[in-house]
């Protein structure tokens, strides 16, 4: 490229308003931001391990009130909001993800905006324009490296999303381009995340999403108050790529990552994530499904079954199959979430993957482990992956191999969940916190007037939460 990455992005960053994006684009930011907030109170239920650490951190930070923290009845500085808010939504693998870039804004970019603009008593119209912002950032940026952070044992989350983040709150404020150059460059020395969490079943990954909010905050809030950062930040020789992706194999792409802003539009083409576990694991849940309508025909149950061969690509074949025995007995619900035998086994037998999947009485279920033993895996020459998450799912019961090619994820563009899907979905992650209104809470967010200002959301939430009442409990 003849110009730096950076630079480019902070014009198209300082630039961008509310009026200048498309109908559609501006829709699906207000159904990223509604699921996200979905999730979020899904991973602050106190069913969950991150539910009970968000009522202690709320604890240990009262008497702050800048920003909501979802789903927990508290408030904290916005900068802290945005940590906490964003390990949320990234705690139950239910936060959005963008296919090839690999990129996951709503764990990051929107935590961040909705703390910030929440402090700042900004408008619903702001706060869609700064979201859409850190999107197309983001996923950009994923598409610079490719699928190459997950090889090298790097969560894009916290590595791409503080400079998702730092775009955004840089719209959102009304930085010059200069300072949202320097915040950027800011953000290069907070990248972090690495995967090991992911293969030992502890919960540390889910901060990356809350990490990669708070470092653009700060960034951002550095780059203000004067603090420089390299305007070569993604180009240079000991800049972001550079350092993380070496050694490198082929050309990154900076290309496509600086170019089309304004023009061409990534963020409708993000995923829902319909299942609470691994986006690899989805088409393959999608596929036994499709098999379980087979072995009815058939007069089958899933006792019949013999062997199960699932096939998939790398580096995600190796994310959720190993280490192999912990994997095919997962001891925590994290690491039930990234295990392809417990999800295929838990979906033939229940037929569905829900929240009630990876609690400790599943993963202690013989009849489950029993089969995810029988369950193995193997590279997938064919598969497309990063574009998509393919399942090849073959299974043997009585003597019979039933055979599912599950192409597109659900969530994708090809396979794209409606609003009434991703309402429903927001009715099951908040049914515990809303009740029998958890739905009406989501229809009524998502066609909130982006006029308004961001005060209506809130008040949409805190006054139809019983939040009181169920932490008691």
């Amino acid at each position: 490229m003849a110009k730096l990455l950076a630079p480019t992005i902070a014009e198209f960053a300082a630039a961008l308003r509310y009026d200048a994006i498309p109908q559609n684009v501006r829709d699906a930011a207000m159904l990223h931001i509604v699921d996200t907030i979905g999730v979020c109170i899904a991973g602050a239920s106190l069913a969950e391990e991150s539910g009970r650490a968000a009522q202690a951190l709320a604890r240990t930070w009262e008497g702050t009130s800048d920003a909501t923290l979802f789903g927990v009845g508290a408030k904290a500085r916005a900068d802290l909001a945005a940590l906490l808010n964003g390990s949320l939504a990234q705690a139950l693998e239910m936060d959005d993800k963008h296919g090839s870039s690999l990129a996951r804004p709503g764990s990051t970019v929107t935590p961040a905006v909705l703390a910030a603009g929440e402090a700042r008593g900004a408008s619903l119209k702001d706060m869609i324009a700064a979201v859409t912002v850190g999107y197309e950032v983001m996923i950009r940026l994923g598409f610079v490296g490719g699928d190459r952070f997950l090889a090298r044992g790097y969560h894009t989350s916290s590595l791409l999303g503080s400079f998702g983040a730092a775009a955004s709150i840089g719209n959102l404020v009304g930085a010059a381009p200069g300072t949202i150059v320097n915040a950027l460059g800011i953000s290069g020395t907070f990248a972090s995340g690495i995967q090991e969490s992911t293969r030992t079943g502890s919960t540390s990954k889910i901060l990356h999403g809350g990490w990669g909010a708070h470092a653009g905050m700060l960034a951002m809030d550095f780059a203000r108050a004067g603090i420089t950062g390299p305007e070569s930040v993604f180009e240079g020789k000991f800049g972001f790529f550079q350092t993380h992706l070496t050694p490198i194999e082929g050309q990154l792409d900076f290309e496509t990552g600086g170019s089309g802003f304004s023009s061409r539009w990534y963020l409708p083409d993000t995923a829902f994530k319909p299942y609470p576990c691994c986006q690899l694991l989805h088409a393959f849940i999608e596929a036994a499904k499709q098999i379980l309508k087979e072995f009815e025909a058939d007069g089958v149950t899933v006792d019949d079954i013999s062997a199960v061969n699932c096939k998939l690509a790398e580096p995600g074949l190796t994310l959720v199959t190993e280490p192999r025995e912990r994997k095919k007995r997962p001891q925590t619900p994290h690491e039930g979430r990234f295990s392809l035998p417990f999800g295929v086994a838990s979906a033939l037998i229940f037929g569905d993957v829900g929240l009630e999947t990876f609690s400790q009485e599943r993963l202690r279920d013989e009849r489950i482990l029993k089969l995810a033993a029988k369950i193995e895996a193997e590279e997938d020459p064919d598969s497309d992956y990063p574009a998509h998450c393919p399942a090849v799912l073959d299974v043997t019961a009585k003597g019979k191999t039933y055979h599912c090619h599950v192409p597109y994820h659900p969530g994708c563009p090809e396979a794209p969940l409606l609003k009434d899907d991703v309402l429903d979905k927001f009715e099951r992650n908040t049914r515990w916190y809303f009740g029998a209104e958890a739905r009406k809470v989501g229809q009524k967010l998502a066609d909130t007037p982006h006029e308004s200002a961001f005060d209506v959301v809130i008040s949409v939430i805190e006054g139809s939460a019983d939040y009181v009442v169920r932490a008691a409990e």
